[in-house]
């Protein structure tokens, strides 16, 4: 029953250079899920951090995305049980926010990864090894090798340590987050302020230094997003969020009721 442990189709996109595309869901629903996958979208990354979720519902929403061959990803504290939790679900790849110093990256890598990468401890029958169908041995080495691990870098203290942080063996991947860059550089809600593009330039540029992949979050929402794609595409960025699923639902909304009301 290998079938159980697959290979991870977003990291073998990022040692390919192709092109991987999802969005953060917060909506705690395996339904949405399902939307995603029969959309077309390559994974999706639930937002436990945002969002009224709880344990089982993720377990089904990870259910979903294994129907519908979509990859799971999630956006979660640093907190080692919780991280330990959503793994043995079936979670293909973590994104930690708020990551401002080496110790919070080493925890990050510690939580997810077994020895001697990192310091996650072992349980006989977790979901994601078909409750102990999978011999200890086999899980640990499938978990090394195709879970993601990702960070967010969001504040001046992060970016004053990003040399440091980006040096811990384990991190596959990096996301800044514009929203508390900019309140933690001055400019709340200002996510295009030139302070705060040049940061992620910087967090963006050194993690590619280092073959650690980036992730932007855009919005397909304005008009521009067909060139905004191929400018990041240009940047070396191949796994490209689509922003929030109830920013696209709201605007769906908005649209639906000017287009009745016959505005433009």
């Amino acid at each position: 029953m290998t079938f159980l442990l697959k290979q991870n189709p977003v990291k073998k996109s990022i040692r390919e250079g192709k092109t991987s595309f999802g969005m953060y869901l917060a909506t705690p629903s395996p339904i949405i899920v399902e939307l995603a996958g029969l959309a077309g979208l390559d994974w999706v990354r639930i937002d436990w951090c945002h969002s009224p979720l709880d344990l089982s519902t993720i377990e089904n929403m990870v259910r979903a995305a294994e129907c519908h061959n979509i990859v799971p990803f999630i956006r979660i504290e640093n907190n080692e049980q919780k991280i330990s939790s959503v793994l043995e679900m079936g979670i293909m790849g973590i994104i930690i926010p708020d990551i401002s110093t080496a110790e919070d990256a080493k925890a990050v890598v510690n939580a997810a990864k077994f020895s001697p990468i990192g310091n996650r401890g072992m349980f006989s029958c977790p979901r994601k090894s078909g409750y102990g169908v999978i011999d200890g041995a086999s899980f640990k080495k499938w978990t090394n090798e195709e879970i993601i691990v990702a960070i967010q870098i969001e504040s001046i203290e992060a970016i004053e340590n990003i040399e440091e942080i980006l040096n811990v063996p384990g991190i596959d991947m990096v996301l800044s987050g514009r929203g508390d860059l900019s309140n933690s550089l001055g400019v709340p809600g200002q996510k295009n302020h030139p302070l705060v593009l040049e940061a992620e330039e910087k967090i963006f540029q050194l993690a590619k230094s280092r073959g650690i992949a980036i992730s932007p979050q855009l919005d397909p929402t304005v008009p521009n997003f067909s060139s905004l794609v191929e400018e990041w595409l240009e940047k070396g960025a191949n796994i490209l969020s689509f922003g929030h699923d109830l920013l696209l639902i709201r605007k769906a909304f908005e649209n639906a009721v000017k287009n009745a009301q016959g505005r433009d």
